[in-house]
């Protein structure tokens, strides 16, 4: 195969991956959700600008913020009443 064979070949793997990636997140009404899907299969940032037709950085705006957003969520803590413990006239020696 030569040079001129391997580009036509890969300008036609990078089309069918932009058409399957445009399927696979139509149904995710977010952009922000869209980068985070796209980043969980393992796209770069600047793929993923491309892919989703933005500028250049977008990706890597949205993925700091949700980075940021994951590091500064503390867990919450379940809600349990105080325990009392009973004292009886049994329970002291």
């Amino acid at each position: 195969m030569d040079e001129k064979q391997f580009a036509i070949l890969i300008d036609k793997i990078d089309k069918l991956l932009k058409l399957q990636t445009v399927e696979s997140v139509k149904g995710i009404p977010s952009e922000r959700d869209k980068v985070e899907f796209l980043d969980g299969l393992g796209f770069s940032a600047t793929e993923m600008d491309k892919l989703l037709g933005k500028s250049s950085g977008y990706s890597s705006v949205v993925l700091y913020q949700l980075k940021k957003k994951k590091t500064t969520k503390v867990p919450e803590q379940p809600q349990t009443p105080p325990q009392t413990i009973a004292t009886t006239p049994e329970a002291t020696v």
